[in-house]
């Protein structure tokens, strides 16, 4: 079901959410709606899931309900069990009928959250699906659905359009006074250096209320000089940032490390601002278009989410919340209160409008609320033994596989196939458990790269402003201690060699602002990190020269390559293309590393560019580098494991059906309107070829680097998931085309297949 989508992986990272979801944890409730409606988009408009989505829209009042203390138990309940069986439906082990009998089960509960009952399960449509139950899921369908909107994809435009944000006239105010905004940049930039310098202390000194006076002066300064100068961007994000202190500063939100990083994310588009009024000499017009560039709305969404979700709630507002007195009555008390000096709970008591006990209650809330820490329960874990346990926990796959294998061949009780199936059912829990634990978002990494932008843009006196989007985006963490060198040579390298200097792109017609774009999202079974940017784009005739120089093409070849083997050239250790050596790039460390990492975590990196338009970095990577989804086959007399994500279809191949345009070329089959290449794996893999018997050859179909390949094997035997162990470095240099190895329920071992590196060897 995960094959071509993401929806597997989100549906998963939905069941871990709700399973480390601790009472009174706004923000995990605000993750877990996020989780569903992420979900939800992933089926709007795929064919046949249109019930799925129905159902899943019960689990959004339900996770809205969270925030509400007199229905956040019950809610949990609700969803740790839904959640649950969603789990199985997807991964096949519930179907599609049952799923929605479990729905049906509850629709009295789900009518408390909702309103209304869900759809009865009972009946049957036209088309004979049971209306209220998700479609049985026939993977087969499924997966058709999924390769026609999700394998098949056009070559990614290098500049994809920016979202318009800002509303017309938003920038109309900005006054034309060129000595008043540079003024204020020189301004505005001492008050962030203070705030910056003051917020450092203020990170070991929580509960300074100087400090805090101090950053908060800083940001309400920036917010009103900006608001005079018509620099209404600027003024909501300073006002976003100053609200935000105003609550810490009333004591209704403790000052913890997740805060702090915020406000110096708040700096640094601050900053990006600043920059923006500088790069075009503090000209309106010329300014107007790169203030466009930079989206500050996510940021500010962001900070007013915490704020409505965090804010301090009167006792009032509590006791009317939960029904213990009418909001009309509150309105008169408050009305009493302004009379008086007594305190609104005075009031209630003495008025007989509320039970003294009531009260007590509310203050005891109240006071939660104002002090409220998000209560994670963390417990830090060395990564030693985190990936011990991640390697016990892939033992424990291995020997319920073997158990369930052996107990296959005897003839065992229906008591005894239930237990099989709850103890696989808890070994799949327990594994997702523990993968999550080792998953960390990527923002880690995504926020000191701010800073490496920044430091690079400045050294080289270039304008630049990084975007980044899907900061929340989780991998392993040994993936992420990897990933971190090779997007920093990226960023590197695309603001020394892409981006031009703003007068260079003012000239020619560009915004004199350059953007880079740094994203990362699921896409199927793994990641997809994007490093992009608007830049002048790669001269594939220069790199061409430079390497004929080098020595690394020979003269006559060089014309023979294809524009892909042009942009690999850039991944040769020495290579570069700068004229002189800078602090920057011209030593050659650079996109070599970023091969060298990549290839240890199991990754690749793509690379698509127009000249003129811009450069994009594509990077795959596996999510977790200790359990897969593979497909298993046999070659002669092993067992080998090809990466499921990269298959797209298994295909008989008759021996009519292969064909050459000469005696010298490879075999060659034509499907789906495509010339493909026949492979045959008992090559790479040096196994014995057997000539079949009945002309017919199994074969899988793989989609890698927008090509397409078809790999012969000797048999299919199926998709599983795969326990990846280490093998050793001296097998691994012989035979680079694995990336690892496994050990199947039989006891028999088999071979973890590296793609990248099987068709290196082929060539």
């Amino acid at each position: 079901m995960s094959k071509g989508s993401g929806l597997l992986a989100k549906v998963q990272q939905l069941r871990a959410q709700v399973d480390s979801y601790e009472a009174g944890d706004v923000m995990g409730a605000l993750d877990i709606q996020d989780s569903i409606s992420d979900i939800l988009e992933e089926l709007s408009g795929k064919t046949g899931l249109e019930r799925l989505a129905s159902l899943i829209r019960h689990l959004l009042p339900l996770a809205q309900a969270l925030s509400q203390s007199s229905l956040e138990s019950q809610a949990l309940t609700l969803l740790t069990e839904l959640t649950e069986g969603l789990e199985q439906y997807v991964t096949g082990r519930l179907s599609g009928k049952a799923y929605g009998e479990l729905i049906r089960k509850h629709e009295g509960e789900l009518r408390r959250f909702t309103g209304r009952a869900p759809a009865p399960s009972g009946t049957r449509t036209e088309t004979g699906t049971v209306s209220g139950a998700p479609p049985s899921p026939d993977h087969e369908s499924v997966r058709t659905a999924q390769d026609e909107s999700g394998t098949v994809q056009e070559e990614p435009q290098v500049e994809p359009p920016l979202e318009e944000t800002y509303p017309e006239g938003y920038f109309s105010a900005i006054i034309e006074d060129t000595k008043l905004l540079e003024q204020f940049y020189t301004e505005a930039q001492e008050h962030l250096e203070e705030a910056q310098a003051t917020l450092v202390e203020l990170e070991y000194d929580a509960t300074n209320k100087e400090l805090l006076n101090t950053i908060f002066r800083n940001f309400h300064t920036i917010k009103g000089s900006s608001a005079f100068l018509g620099l209404k961007n600027i003024e909501e994000t300073a006002h976003a940032v100053e609200d935000l202190l105003a609550i810490v500063r009333d004591g209704k939100l403790i000052l913890n490390k997740d805060l702090i990083d915020l406000i110096f994310h708040g700096m640094e588009l601050l900053k990006s601002l600043l920059d923006t009024m500088l790069a075009n000499d503090y000209q309106k017009e010329a300014m107007i278009p790169s203030f466009r560039i930079i989206n500050i709305y996510p940021y500010i969404r962001l900070f007013k989410k915490i704020k409505e979700q965090y804010g301090y709630k009167k006792i009032g507002e509590i006791l009317a919340e939960e029904g213990k007195i009418q909001p009309e009555v509150l309105q008169e008390v408050l009305q009493i209160q302004q009379e008086t000096d007594k305190k609104v709970g005075e009031i209630l008591i003495e008025e007989k409008i509320a039970k003294p006990e009531d009260v007590v209650e509310a203050l005891k809330k109240q006071n939660s609320l104002a002090n409220r820490i998000k209560k994670s329960g963390i417990v830090k874990v060395s990564n030693e033994k985190l990936n011990t346990l991640i390697d016990i926990v892939g033992e424990l796959v291995i020997n319920q596989s073997m158990v369930k294998q052996e107990l296959v061949n005897l003839q065992v009780s229906e008591a005894t196939e239930r237990s099989i199936t709850q103890l696989e059912s808890i070994t799949t829990t327990i594994k997702n458990l523990v993968l999550s634990m080792g998953m960390v978002p990527i923002a880690e990494i995504f926020n000191k790269l701010r800073v490496v932008a920044r430091n690079t843009a400045e050294d080289l006196g270039k304008s630049v402003y990084l975007e980044l989007r899907g900061e929340e985006t989780e991998l392993d963490r040994n993936v992420i201690e990897t990933i971190y060198e090779p997007l920093m040579h990226l960023i590197r390298n695309s603001i020394d060699h892409g981006i031009e200097h703003a007068e260079d792109r003012d000239r020619l017609g560009k915004n004199r602002l350059g953007r880079i774009l740094l994203s990362a999202e699921h896409k199927g079974s793994g990641i997809e990190i994007v490093v992009q940017d608007d830049g002048k784009g790669i001269d594939t005739e220069l790199v061409l020269k430079k390497a004929v120089e080098k020595g690394l093409v020979k003269r006559d070849e060089a014309g023979k390559l294809s524009q892909k083997d042009v942009y690999n050239l850039l991944f040769l250790p020495g290579f570069s293309t700068a004229e002189q050596v800078t602090n920057v790039s011209g030593r050659g460390v650079g996109l070599d590393v970023v091969k060298k990492n990549l290839d240890s975590i199991h990754g690749r990196v793509e690379v698509s560019s127009e000249v003129g338009k811009g450069t994009r970095f594509t990077i795959k990577l596996p999510l977790t580098l200790a359990i897969i989804e593979g497909f298993v086959t046999r070659v002669g007399d092993n067992k080998y494991v090809f990466p499921f994500s990269s298959i797209e279809e298994i295909k008989v191949i008759q021996q009519d059906e292969l064909f050459r345009n000469d005696e010298e070329s490879e075999a060659m089959i034509f499907h789906r309107g495509l010339h493909i290449p026949v492979l045959y794996a008992h090559r790479v893999f040096r196994e014995t070829w057997q000539e079949p018997e009945n002309r017919t050859m199994l074969s899988l179909l793989f989609s890698l680097d927008q090509s397409h390949y078809c790999v012969v094997v000797d048999e299919l035997i199926g998709k599983q998931e795969i326990v990846v162990k280490s093998m050793s470095q001296t097998i691994l240099q012989d035979c680079s085309f694995f990336s690892g190895g496994t050990i199947f329920g039989d006891g028999s071992i088999g071979f973890v297949v590296d793609m990248q590196g099987f068709l290196e060897a082929l060539k």
